[in-house]
C-alpha cells in the first residue's frame, strides 16, 4: 500500500466517521445509551418489592392453613382475605376478571398431606408473587404438620429458622462479587457489543449499497483504489462505533462504582449485593474485542454489500451472517454457568464468538491474561484472511449491477 493509498483511505475514514458522529441520531443515541445503563442498574432496586398490595383470596378447605398463612401474607404488606371454603372456583375466576381481586389460593382438604395446592391470578407470571406463595405456603404448611405430630412450638420455631443462603462469583483470586449481579452484568456487556457490532457494520453495508445505487460508487473508485474506499468505510465507520462504545462502557462503570450514592439520591438504600468490578482491565478487553470482532464482521459485511445492487438484496444475503452473530449470543448463558469450563473455552477462542462471549468471560473471572491474549490474537489473524477474502469480493464487485453472483463466480473472485 503507497502513502496514496494510505492518504485516500483516511480521507475516506474521516468523512465516514464525521457524517456520523455529527448526526443527531448518534448524538441521542450516544446521550441515551448511558441513560439506559443507569436505568438497567437502578430501575430494578427501585421498584424492588414483594407485591404489596395484592389482593389475594384464600379458599382453606383444611381449616388449619389459612389464618397462618393470611397473618404471613400482611405482614409482606398483601391484602389476604379468607372466604368460604365452599366458594365455586368460578366465582373467584369472574372476580378476577372483573379486577375486584389480583388471584386467589386454593387449598385443598389434603393439603397438609400433599395435595395440590394452586394459586391463579393475573400476576401468576410474577417471579416475586410465585416465590413469596411458594416459601410462605410451604412454611405454614410444615409447621402444621409438626404441630400435628405434636412437635413442641419450641423445636418448630428452631427448625424454620431462616436461613441465609447466597452465592458469590470469584475465580480465587478476584473480589468476590454477587453471582447474580455478575451474570447480568455479564449479559449486558455481550448484548452491547452484539447491538454496536450489528449496527455498524451492517451500516458500512448499506453505505456501499447507496453509493452503488447512487453510481457514486463509480466516481469514487475511478480516483480511489476498491481496497483503500473498503478500508476507509470500516475505519470511519468502525470508528464511530468504539467512540460510542467507548462512552457506554465508561459511564457504566461510573454507575457501578457510584451505585450506592445514586440509589441514597432516590431514598433508597443500598441492596447489600456485591457487584463485579468494572475496572480499567475489563474496560480495555472489551475495547479490544469489539474493535477487533468489528472489523471481522465489517468486512464481511463490506462483501455483502459490494455482492448486491439494492436494499432488497441484502436482507438475503446477511442473513446468515446475522445467525452467526446471533448464535454466539445464544451461548452466554453456556459461559457464565462455567466461564472456566471446556465449553467457555472452545467457545470464546473461536473467532466467530470470542468478541461476544471473552469480554463477559474475562468479567467473570473464567480466562486468564494469557488465554484472553491467545484469544485476541486467533480473531486478529482470522480478521486479516477475512479482510483480504473481503477485498477481493469488494474490488471486483463493487463495481457489478444486475444479477447476484452465484457461488462459482465468488471462488473466481477470490483466485483475482
Amino acid at each position: 500500500m503507497t502513502v496514496r493509498d494510505v492518504r485516500d483511505m483516511l480521507v475516506i475514514a474521516r468523512r465516514e466517521f464525521l457524517e456520523r458522529v455529527q448526526s443527531k441520531w448518534f448524538v441521542a443515541i450516544t446521550l441515551l445509551g448511558p441513560i439506559g445503563i443507569v436505568a438497567l442498574v437502578l430501575v430494578p432496586a427501585l421498584l424492588a418489592g414483594r407485591g404489596e398490595g395484592t389482593r389475594v383470596e384464600i379458599i382453606d378447605r383444611t381449616g388449619v392453613v389459612g389464618d397462618p398463612l393470611a397473618v404471613g401474607l400482611r405482614a409482606l404488606r398483601w391484602r389476604p382475605e379468607i372466604i368460604d371454603a365452599a366458594t365455586p372456583e368460578q366465582t373467584e375466576l369472574d372476580r378476577i376478571r372483573d379486577k375486584k381481586i389480583n388471584g386467589f389460593l386454593v387449598i385443598p382438604r389434603d393439603g397438609l398431606d400433599g395435595g395440590k395446592i394452586l394459586y391463579r391470578g393475573d400476576n401468576g407470571a410474577s417471579q416475586i408473587a410465585q416465590f413469596t406463595l411458594r416459601q410462605l405456603v410451604t412454611t405454614v404448611v410444615q409447621a402444621k404438620r409438626g404441630e400435628r405430630a405434636k412437635i413442641p412450638s419450641e423445636t418448630l420455631i428452631e427448625l424454620f429458622k431462616p436461613l441465609d443462603v447466597d452465592s458469590k462469583q470469584t475465580n480465587g483470586e478476584s473480589a468476590e462479587a454477587s453471582g447474580a449481579a455478575s451474570y447480568w452484568l455479564g449479559w449486558l456487556m455481550a448484548y452491547a457489543l452484539l447491538l454496536v457490532i450489528m449496527i455498524y457494520a451492517v451500516g458500512v453495508m448499506r453505505a456501499v449499497v447507496q453509493e452503488k445505487t447512487t453510481r457514486v460508487m463509480e466516481l469514487m473508485v475511478a480516483t480511489v483504489k476498491p481496497s483503500s474506499l473498503m478500508t476507509g468505510k470500516i475505519l470511519g465507520v468502525g470508528g464511530a462505533g468504539l467512540l460510542q462504545f467507548g462512552i457506554w462502557l465508561l459511564m457504566g462503570a461510573f454507575t457501578l462504582a457510584y451505585r450506592d450514592q445514586l440509589l441514597g439520591l432516590f431514598g433508597r438504600a443500598t441492596t447489600g449485593a456485591a457487584l463485579p468490578a468494572l475496572a480499567f482491565a475489563e474496560i480495555l478487553v472489551a475495547l479490544l474485542f469489539f474493535l477487533v470482532g468489528y472489523f471481522f464482521y465489517a468486512s464481511m459485511y463490506a462483501a455483502v454489500g459490494a455482492m448486491v445492487s439494492s436494499e432488497q438484496d441484502t436482507q438475503q444475503v446477511q442473513m446468515p451472517i446475522m445467525l452467526v452473530l446471533l448464535l454466539g449470543f445464544a451461548f452466554v448463558t453456556q459461559v457464565s454457568e462455567d466461564p472456566r469450563g471446556s465449553t467457555a473455552v472452545i467457545l470464546t477462542m473461536l473467532p466467530i464468538w470470542s468478541a461476544l462471549l471473552m469480554p463477559m468471560r474475562y468479567l467473570l473471572g473464567g480466562a486468564t491474561p494469557g488465554e484472553v491474549a491467545i484469544s485476541l490474537a486467533i480473531l486478529v489473524v482470522s480478521t486479516v484472511l477475512v479482510a483480504r477474502a473481503a477485498a477481493k469480493i469488494y474490488r471486483v464487485g463493487v463495481l457489478m449491477y444486475g444479477k447476484r453472483p452465484g457461488l462459482k463466480e465468488l471462488i473466481r473472485w477470490l483466485r483475482y
